[in-house]
């Protein structure tokens, strides 16, 4: 375990870690060793009973390959849905197609008491590559492909009743590629009689390039309406803000209410490990929950913040008065030169009544490429935020094969055992051959309370794996978005 030096831009205290993180499982591929398979994407994941037998699955995508693959064509989504019972780990059902899976999401959408999947991500054939999103369900024997849409991509999903009339819509978030320019795009879509239609499409971009890279819906000030939450970044990335924005539905169209942006230094920006621009700040992962127990949900922001020298890993918390958006906590560090969060949960994974906040990422060196570089680490880290202070009470990082990062982070009860996991999974290699490496956590009381501060842990972003999964991506989202 590491202790390295932090800051912070608001200055307050983190206070001494009380708690430990257990390992319980780490689980690796089929393809490991032979071939390889990458959970990227931070909402690629997803935990949840989603077929009503009392058993909490696993949902992953990403892609998958054999051997030391050379070109995108002969890569593969692998659409699993596992589960684990302290002491197996079953796959329960495994789909594959050509082309990849960006994200999953699930959910009732129709409220007929069943669960459905909603995936999105590429298809690809001889000729071309579309974009797709798909309504899947699974009963335990049988999985099924309801409905699809094609041409419309997307990095993240989450559901909600913006009309009130009992069914949910699905609010898709991403970009989209048009005449050398890349647009942030929240789209509003709806399953109806078995079928998958946009209702509606909302695109910006202030000087170039924009993302939507994360989307959350919550009734954030408890007054029965609705808001849709987008993070991600706007402007070009040699000068990226971070960005997030609060939507509300007026019964026609969603109305953009508030437009938060910010950075710690302008006009400047950091490099991936290739040494291509990465951004000046950006939002990867965006939640909402009472975080501090005042009856009134939070919002959740990580990603990273440049601020001329390093990559700073940023998490931020926000409060929604219904008028305004209020930063209630900005906190930033770093311990490489590339410093990352990749997504954001929230549970009450201690037992304690309240939300913790849990964190996956990694931390990379500039010329991540060069053999004797320093290797990727992953890491895991859960916070609490009384709303006053923001406590690490639990951080743990590790290193597999030549690297390693945890793109995504989930929760729930996976084992039945009355305590709730934390699940991690993303993507480690050695040389082109790329592994999940799935992990399995558990959250237990410290013996040694010794006071340290201050101090953080480990996150990511521009990585060599992250370069190794952009080679593939580039190929699917230059054709037809």
């Amino acid at each position: 375990m590491l202790l390295i030096a932090l800051w912070s831009s608001i200055g307050s205290t983190v206070g001494a870690q009380d708690e430990v993180l257990v390992l319980e499982w780490e689980q690796h591929w089929p393809t490991y060793g032979v071939g390889g398979t990458c959970n990227f994407g931070t909402h690629n994941f997803f935990v949840g009973d989603v077929d009503d037998d009392g058993v909490v699955e696993l949902i992953t995508g990403g892609m998958t390959y054999s051997g030391d693959y050379h070109n995108a064509g002969e890569v593969e989504a692998p659409f699993g849905i596992w589960n684990w019972d302290g002491e197996n780990f079953t796959l329960e059902v495994y789909h594959t197609w050509k082309g990849v899976l960006s994200t999953i999401y699930a959910a009732d959408l129709d409220a007929d008491g069943k669960i459905e999947i909603i995936t999105a991500g590429h298809v690809a054939n001889s000729t071309t590559s579309y974009a797709s999103i798909g309504i899947w369900s699974w009963d335990n024997k049988d999985l099924g492909l309801r409905s699809s849409l094609e041409g419309l991509s997307a990095s993240s999903i989450h559901i909600g009743d913006l009309d009130g009339d009992g069914v949910a819509e699905i609010l898709a978030s991403g970009s989209i590629i048009r005449d050398d320019e890349v647009l942030a795009r929240l789209s509003v879509l709806r399953w109806e009689s078995e079928q998958l239609f946009l209702a509606k499409n909302y695109e910006w971009c202030a000087e170039g390039s924009a993302s939507a890279k994360s989307v959350h819906v919550c009734d954030l000030d408890n007054d029965g309406v609705i808001e849709v939450i987008t993070g991600g970044y706007d402007h070009r990335l040699t000068n990226s803000s971070g960005q997030l924005r609060i939507w509300q539905w007026d019964g026609e169209e969603l109305v953009l209410k508030a437009n938060e942006e910010w950075r710690l230094v302008k006009g400047v920006y950091g490099v991936t490990v290739t040494g291509d621009p990465m951004g000046n700040t950006l939002v990867e992962n965006v939640k909402a929950g009472d975080v501090d127990g005042d009856g009134v949900s939070e919002i959740l922001t990580g990603g990273f913040a440049f601020d001329g020298e390093k990559m700073n890993a940023q998490l931020r918390i926000w409060n929604w008065n219904g008028l305004n958006l209020v930063l209630e906590e900005s906190y930033e560090w770093f311990i490489e030169d590339i410093t990352e969060i990749k997504a954001i949960a929230l549970d009450d994974v201690n037992g304690d009544g309240s939300l913790e906040i849990l964190v996956s990422g990694g931390a990379a060196v500039y010329g991540g490429f060069d053999p004797d570089a320093k290797p990727e680490a992953a890491f895991l880290s859960v916070w609490g935020w009384d709303g006053d202070v923001l406590r690490l009470k639990a951080e743990e990082d590790w290193i597999v094969g030549e690297g390693v990062f945890a793109w995504n982070v989930d929760t729930g009860d996976v084992d039945d055992d009355g305590t709730v996991e934390i699940v991690t999974v993303g993507c480690m290699y050695i040389s082109q051959l790329c592994d999940p490496d799935l992990r399995i956590w558990s959250l237990s009381a410290s013996s040694d309370t010794t006071t340290s501060f201050p101090y953080i842990l480990f996150a990511v972003a521009g990585t060599v794996t992250g370069a190794l999964v952009a080679v593939v991506l580039y190929f699917f989202v230059r054709k037809r978005g």
